[in-house]
């Protein structure tokens, strides 16, 4: 009978340790910079506590800030499990909304129930769209789906801004630059659980992180995008299609974006305007990478960073400490990760491991 051995270089490859080790160095640097930046910690530190779960109101807003983290992060994690890297978040998000928002109001359906479907899937198609089409030029083209996506990000924030600032904006806004609200009939439910009033998007991102786990860890497809992440030359001597498992591996993360922008639109905001996202996208990228790609992971990384926008704008009420703060943690735990996740340091650690398994053997002898 063998029995694992907790050295450190078991440590270092375990990417759950790796990922609680970085986002709590992550939050100690955030920690010091606003400590050495002359900030009451004292007030700042319960302050951001408070507007993360302090009372019903405030994990109302946590739940707010995780839905599209979750939608999009799981659009990421699927696209590294594959060894894609999907940055187009905040444009698939979006051009869905504005896909969403424009059949809204072309189709005034009264029906509660088909206008909430019609406006998930047309979002969810626009997201498909926007999402599939850096996979395909990737499949076919050998375009780096990085730049194509980072393009196509650009793309798809600004033809929202031209809509909402030309054929979609609210006449009678008062010049804010903003749509009109959608029809009460396109608005998901809110869920009344005591004092909480919960988004029924939460329920939605639930099922979405449960479908992905199912695709990903549970199926063939899955283990189709995983060995085409792991090696795509192995996946390619198997006989499985490198081009078809790419486009659709983008094609999901992009539907998965899409509907963020849905839920975002029909359960939270109502109407599209230019500050629609305060860079979800962006932040879904952390939340992927902390979450290693898996849908649990993702959860737990959507909740905690959900937390951290929401207590960030309570911090820079009570502590006039500006909420972009939050940010500089999210990069700070970004650029930690891509160190993490080196292939030079990687090689260092495994060679680490494997000394560690000789003397380990040699002492048992």
């Amino acid at each position: 009978m063998t029995t694992r051995r907790f050295t450190l270089a078991n440590l270092l490859t375990s990417q759950r340790a790796v990922s609680i080790a970085i986002v709590a160095l992550g939050v100690g640097l955030s920690i010091a910079f606003l400590a050495l930046s002359g900030v009451d910690l004292g007030q700042a530190l319960p302050a951001l506590a408070r507007g993360a779960v302090g009372d019903a109101r405030a994990f109302e807003e946590t739940l707010r800030q995780t839905i599209p983290l979750m939608f999009i992060g799981l659009g990421v994690a699927v696209g590294l499990r594959a060894g894609l890297f999907n940055l187009g978040g905040d444009g698939q998000l979006y051009v869905a909304a504005l896909a969403a928002i424009a059949i809204s109001q072309a189709v005034p359906i009264g029906i509660p129930f088909v206008a909430v479907m019609m406006i998930l899937i047309v979002g969810a198609a626009a997201g498909v769209v926007w999402g599939g089409s850096p996979g395909w030029m990737r499949a076919r083209l050998g375009m780096n789906e990085v730049i194509t996506t980072i393009l196509l990000n650009a793309i798809g924030i600004l033809l929202a801004g031209w809509a909402i600032h030309g054929p979609l904006r609210d006449r009678a806004g008062g010049g804010y630059p903003w749509s009109k609200e959608i029809a009460v009939q396109f608005r998901l439910p809110v869920l009344e659980i005591g004092p909480l009033s919960i988004p029924f998007g939460i329920v939605l991102a639930g099922v979405a992180a449960i479908g992905v786990y199912v695709l990903l860890e549970r199926s063939r497809f899955g283990l189709q995008l995983r060995t085409l992440g792991d090696n795509p030359h192995v996946a390619e001597f198997a006989g499985m299609s490198v081009r078809r498992l790419t486009i659709l591996a983008m094609v999901i993360a992009g539907g998965l974006s899409g509907l963020a922008g849905v839920v975002e639109l029909a359960g939270t905001q109502y109407r599209l305007s230019d500050f629609f996202s305060p860079g979800y996208g962006f932040t879904a990228i952390a939340v992927a990478l902390v979450g290693n790609a898996r849908s649990g992971g993702v959860v737990a990384a959507a909740l905690l960073f959900g937390g951290l926008q929401a207590g960030a704008s309570s911090m820079e009420r009570i502590a006039q400490v500006p909420a972009a703060t939050s940010l500089i943690a999210q990069a700070i735990i970004i650029l930690l990760l891509v160190i993490a996740r080196s292939e030079r340091l990687s090689m260092w650690i495994k060679r680490r491991r494997a000394v560690s398994e000789l003397l380990a053997a040699d002492g048992e002898e």
